[in-house]
């Protein structure tokens, strides 16, 4: 049964990396030699650099998290739905509400991520992936429910772990992980870090994104619920300062009422 198992796994690991650009993995005997490798060491760089501070960042809900940005110098508010709504869009939501919280907000995300705004989900990111991968033509089945012990994850974006020391990710490198970690199947998104569940014998899309229009739609898993005292952490730190700057400025003049 073991090796049964066991090829069932890298028969799901070969597909997966069929259909997902993984940087360094192509095949199982890649992933295999991933897994032995030993895990990440080092200390991570979270320094605020010009370019972080240059983009307009805003939160829908969580807004635990503007005192702690403005104290890293960033342009943060809450997100203004009526000044979306007339085309002046931010360059980076950080989303912690469900789908329609409000009347056709859906609709009106996409929009702005149509002119190129970056939208991160960092809760209720389930949610999220179900509406949206509707509503792009692809599919999305669940989640894949892992933890610290048995998860293994990898498929570094670089721009993603830009500042994390290299080597293969694990718990260690994110240690504002709880116990309970979390990566999504979807179809058609692109990777930008992978969940192995080693025990499971599961694999799946941690950090998953959608890029549509001039912006994207960026799903991220694992990491839904730091508490206060974990956002100065400087792995949370640079995760987050990463995916502000993952895509380009929106561009235009800045608009002073979102």
């Amino acid at each position: 049964m073991a090796n049964e198992n066991q090829c069932g796994f890298a028969k799901a690991v070969n597909e997966y990396l069929a259909t997902h650009c993984v940087m360094g993995l192509t095949d199982w005997d890649d992933f295999q030699k991933y897994v032995a490798a030993p895990a990440v060491k080092g200390t991570v760089d979270a320094t605020v650099q010009p370019c972080h501070k240059a983009r307009r960042v805003r939160f829908w809900g969580a807004l635990e998290h503007l005192p702690v940005m403005r104290g890293w110098g960033l342009d943060v508010d809450e997100f203004d739905p009526d000044a979306s709504a007339r085309g002046c869009n931010p360059d980076v939501i950080f989303c912690h509400l469900q789908p329609n919280y409000s009347q056709g907000d859906v609709d009106q995300i996409r929009e702005a991520v149509r002119r190129g705004t970056h939208f991160i989900t960092l809760q209720n990111t389930d949610r999220w992936c179900d509406v949206m991968a509707k509503r792009l033509g692809h599919t999305y089945t669940g989640v894949l429910n892992s933890n610290a012990k048995t998860g293994v994850f990898f498929g570094r974006c670089p721009k993603v772990f830009a500042g994390f020391p290299e080597g293969r990710l694990d718990a260690t490198a994110f240690p504002f992980l709880s116990t309970h970690t979390c990566a999504m199947y979807m179809t058609g998104e692109r990777c930008l870090l992978g969940l192995a569940d080693m025990q499971q014998k599961r694999i799946a899309s941690a950090i998953a994104q959608y890029r549509y229009g001039k912006g994207a739609f960026t799903f991220v898993g694992p990491f839904v619920n730091p508490n206060p005292n974990e956002m100065n952490h400087p792995a949370y730190k640079r995760l987050l300062l990463n995916l502000i700057t993952l895509l380009p400025s929106v561009g235009g003049k800045a608009c002073t009422s979102c």
